[in-house]
């Protein structure tokens, strides 16, 4: 009796872990975004040290943006300086909506570079650009 007991007991995690498991796999296969950009003409301001990105929700559920939820990374080293602006007409960074994200104090000498922008769930988009 014990030790049917012991096993419904497993059972019953590992059967709430592989649903939950299960949950967040699936908000991933839903998550995907686009830096839409021009990497010929990425908006640099190098008075104020600032990049401003264009990133499109491409995916089909509604993603969090913070500088908890939202990583930018540019030849892989991580800015946290981040504003996030949403259109006037968007409450959600939900599905099609552009993201605006400045990205502060950010120093780009003349040089190609790689940009990554990460989000919920580890989806991420690369895009070379050049600032010249």
């Amino acid at each position: 009796m014990a030790i049917a007991g012991t096993l419904i007991s497993t059972t019953q995690k590992f059967s709430g872990d592989i649903q939950k498991k299960g949950i967040s796999m699936g908000d991933t296969l839903l998550t995907e975004i686009k830096i839409i950009n021009d990497p010929a003409a990425m908006p640099y301001n190098s008075s104020n040290k600032t990049l401003t990105l264009y990133v499109k929700n491409t995916g089909s559920i509604i993603l969090p943006f913070s500088n908890q939820t939202v990583l930018v990374l540019i030849n892989g080293t991580a800015f946290t300086n981040l504003t996030f602006v949403l259109p006037s007409t968007a409450q959600s960074w939900g599905p099609e909506v552009v993201m605006t994200i400045v990205v502060g104090n950010v120093q780009l000498p003349k040089n190609d570079y790689t940009l990554k922008v990460v989000v919920h769930g580890g989806v991420y988009a690369t895009t070379p650009f050049k600032i010249s």
